[in-house]
């Protein structure tokens, strides 16, 4: 006589044979049914990290990301030592703009598996958004040793490497790519970018690339960004002008939909009622208290790197950060907390006034937490926050650290407006104005109206760094800048450029720095005078202001 089967077991057996029909499907690369199994185990119930990992395939597909990432740390709750989840964990982190969490999940997944290549090209990919170049082009090397069939790895090795300013490192890495695929194309943008001692090449290289159906309008863009990169090196203005031109018109259509929407705020809107709010500040108001914030214990000196990019900004921060006294960072979101609290509208600045020193401790704690989740310690240093964009954030400086010191970098407006137009940032609200040159040319004017307000009122302790003094007289500028941040003349801090060599700059002028001292930026707008007509009307009071000559 048999027993009947209760309904326990009925049910026991039926998740059996669904894992079953997962892990079958599975081995038979049959990913579709997979997930139909998976979907359906998971409706009755089931719990395990292979199905979870499923359906965040179709969360992903259908643009469900937040589902996704929901499904996958899950799964990795269930699974915390499966390597493959923790790699998908970090594609999901990326898709959110969540590379903190991306990078934790790639280095745990790499600790489990240490030669698994596709985590450290993922690894490699999201330092370089965070500006990590260094530690960006040690992963995709990493991932070309583990697998020299890795074409993106080789690839964008050779573009870390032309960054760097490089040359020999991005040849051997691009020729590797070209040889894997002649049609690579970030390969040859990485070739074009260190060709430039060789213009000619460089321009059949760029021409060729351009011409190529099927381009991609962001590969377009930097072609076009960086062929106008070498008609200047040719002293070929006009056609020069026409490509950047060209180069930002494609990026303003690719990014409009994100930063040009009609109707929504844009950085010079928000900049516009920022002004409004510094011109009727009280100085006498906005300093009380500012006694009451204790410096925090362990850096020597706190110091904001400030100006307009293209100003020289990373010029400074590099020979500064050669000093064996000093420690830099560069351009990253440490005062994001506050800024969510304070500047995102009117009101914010209001409710700022009126914040307590005992109130903001908070924002100072998230600050310090933010410098050190970068690597920073400036303990025993002096620790330099260089940001150009960061000039936006005079409120929260002041009002978070009112003993601090800025250093305010400044370079002919003309040279500054000219430089941003033709650089290739990555795309925010406030680079999106740079690519037309009316609207850079406002965007400086506003930018330096607000910057000079608060200035003046705060009255933060700061030292004005010219950038063509610098070029001129570098022992001069930079003895000054020493005895200012209050560290010893040191005479080798004309070697910063290897530390740009390195991948210690993130910045678009890290090619730049990687060359050394040179003046080549200095009065670069004059060759370009008759294409800058529509900005120059705009920019002629800070001109003047400045004390630079009118022609």
């Amino acid at each position: 006589m048999t027993t009947a089967e209760s309904p326990a077991d009925k049910t026991r057996a039926e998740n059996r044979a669904l894992l079953e029909g997962v892990s079958n499907a599975l081995q038979k690369s049959d990913v579709r049914e997979a997930r139909r199994l998976a979907e359906q185990a998971l409706a009755q119930g089931l719990e395990h990290g292979t199905l979870f990992s499923l359906r965040a395939i179709g969360h992903t597909e259908a643009g469900r990301h937040d589902e996704a990432l929901k499904d996958l740390r899950r799964a990795h709750f269930l699974a915390p030592n499966d390597f493959a989840v923790l790699n998908a964990l970090g594609l999901a982190c990326v898709r959110l703009e969540r590379l903190p969490e991306a990078l934790a999940c790639y280095d745990k997944g790499l600790a489990i598996n240490p030669d698994f290549a596709p985590g450290w090209f993922n690894r490699g990919s999201v330092l370089e958004r965070l500006g990590e170049l260094g530690k960006s082009a040690e992963s995709y090397a990493r991932a070309t040793t583990l697998d020299p069939n890795h074409l993106d790895a080789w690839a964008s090795y050779a573009w870390i490497a032309a960054r760097r300013g490089d040359a020999a490192t991005t040849r051997l890495a691009a020729e590797r790519a070209l040889a894997l695929n002649p049609d690579c194309t970030l390969a040859s943008l990485a070739l074009a970018a260190v060709e430039l001692d060789t213009p000619d090449v460089a321009e059949q290289r760029l021409r060729t690339l351009i011409a190529r159906p099927g381009l991609a309008p962001a590969e377009r863009a930097l072609a076009l960004g960086q062929l106008g990169d070498v008609l200047d090196r040719q002293d070929r203005p006009p056609e020069a002008f026409a490509a950047y031109t060209q180069s930002n018109e494609t990026l303003r259509d690719l990014a409009a939909p994100r930063f040009g929407v009609w109707g929504r705020e844009t950085a010079a809107d928000a900049l516009g009622w920022m002004i409004q709010w510094a011109e009727a500040l009280d100085a006498r108001t906005w300093r009380a208290g500012a006694d009451e914030v204790a410096s925090r214990a362990g850096e020597r000196e706190h110091v904001f790197l400030l100006g307009f990019p293209r100003s020289g900004t990373t010029l400074v921060e590099s020979l500064l950060g050669a000093h064996p006294d000093v420690v830099t960072l560069e351009e990253r979101g440490t005062l994001n907390a506050a800024i969510l609290a304070f500047q995102v509208a009117p009101d914010g600045l209001k409710r700022l006034e009126a914040m307590t020193s005992r109130e903001l401790q908070g924002y100072r704690d998230d600050y310090w937490r933010s410098v050190a989740s970068f690597g920073v310690d400036p303990k025993g240093k002096i620790f330099i926050d260089k940001n150009p964009f960061g000039t936006l954030r005079l409120p929260l400086i002041w009002k978070l650290f009112p003993r601090a010191k800025v250093i305010f970098a400044m370079r002919d407006p003309r040279d500054v407006v000219f430089s941003c137009f033709r650089r290739r940032f990555d795309l925010n609200p406030s680079t999106y104005e740079l690519l037309d040159l009316r609207r850079a040319a406002r965007y400086y004017d506003a930018f330096m109206r607000f910057a000079g307000i608060l200035r003046e009122k705060q009255g933060l302790a700061e030292h004005k760094l010219v950038y063509e003094r610098l070029i001129e007289d570098f022992e001069g500028e930079a003895r000054a800048l020493c005895a200012f941040i209050g560290a010893e003349w040191q005479a080798d801090l004309d070697q910063f450029a290897e530390r740009a060599q390195r991948g210690g700059v993130a910045s678009a002028s890290a090619a730049q720095i990687s060359r050394g001292l040179f003046g080549d930026g200095v009065g670069q707008w004059r060759r370009y005078r008759d294409h800058l007509a529509p900005a120059l009307p705009l920019l002629a009071p800070w001109v003047e202001r400045f004390g630079y000559p009118a022609d």
